[in-house]
């Protein structure tokens, strides 16, 4: 494809990112900055394609004079995460907080904010974004799933059950935030919640472990022939392997480890 422009090094570039070729996507952005000195899109494909390299301090050297010249809600977001991976808390809290401020009323921007720090156990900066995010979109769903489990992380029972039924009023068929919701109304001690909540769920849904391992504790029937059979065909999907010696072991192991 003949290049002319620095839109089409531009998409050349996000093209080979989405790609999963970061490296590739980086040479291509580089020819475009050569060819077009200064332009903040590519500098931005730049950093990114670095950041995605794991060459986090050359990404940050990059987003920093974007910071400068031509802030932008992405750049300072690629700016915090990277400040993350250099284990900066403080200044990628800070670029967070910038970023919530300039990006006005958006909250799956917010969301992401918060999910950056929630997928590297950073709960208390992450939940205040959360917060934002169901404030401003009361009626998304995931925005409460998310609040629901950075609470439930930071040990705040209450406030996690309450954000997790809504999550699931808005969006029942929401599997995941039902799975999450009864393995925190099991844990709590409600198991005959837990498990309504839990069978709710079709069993060929996409399981996560912890709550396939609630339901099993809670919800076994030896003598159901059927049901015994479609669990364990679950459980092999799930956990990569058949139950040891059989369903009833495996109803007696995950008994011990819930009770322990």
């Amino acid at each position: 494809m003949s290049i002319q422009s620095s839109g089409d090094y531009e998409e050349r570039g996000l093209r080979l990112l989405h790609a999963g070729r970061a490296e590739e996507a980086l040479s291509v952005f580089e020819e475009g900055e050569r060819q077009f000195p200064g332009d903040a899109e590519l500098l931005m494909g730049k950093a990114v394609a670095r950041l995605r390299m794991g060459d986090f301090a050359g990404s940050c050297g990059i987003l920093e004079g974007l910071r400068k010249v031509r802030p932008t809600a992405e750049g300072l977001q690629a700016l915090s995460e990277a400040y993350l991976e250099r284990g900066m808390l403080r200044q990628a809290m800070d670029v967070a907080v910038e970023a919530a401020q300039g990006v006005g009323p958006d909250a799956r921007f917010l969301y992401r904010l918060g999910r950056a720090f929630y997928t590297r156990h950073l709960y208390g900066e992450a939940l205040a974004f959360y917060e934002r995010a169901a404030e401003i979109a009361p009626a998304w769903a995931e925005a409460w799933f998310g609040l629901g489990a950075c609470q439930w992380a930071m040990r705040q029972a209450a406030s996690a059950e309450a954000a997790l039924r809504r999550a699931v009023e808005l969006e029942p068929t929401d599997w995941q935030a039902k799975q999450f919701l009864g393995c925190v109304l099991c844990d709590v001690g409600r198991k005959e919640e837990a498990r309504t909540m839990l069978e709710s769920i079709p069993l060929d849904a996409s399981w996560q472990k912890p709550a396939l391992e609630r339901l099993v504790a809670m919800s076994w029937w030896p003598t159901d022939a059927e049901r015994s059979h479609a669990m364990e065909v679950v459980w092999r999907k799930v956990m990569g392997a058949y139950p040891p010696t059989g369903a009833l072991d495996m109803l007696e192991e995950v008994s011990r480890k819930m009770e322990t």
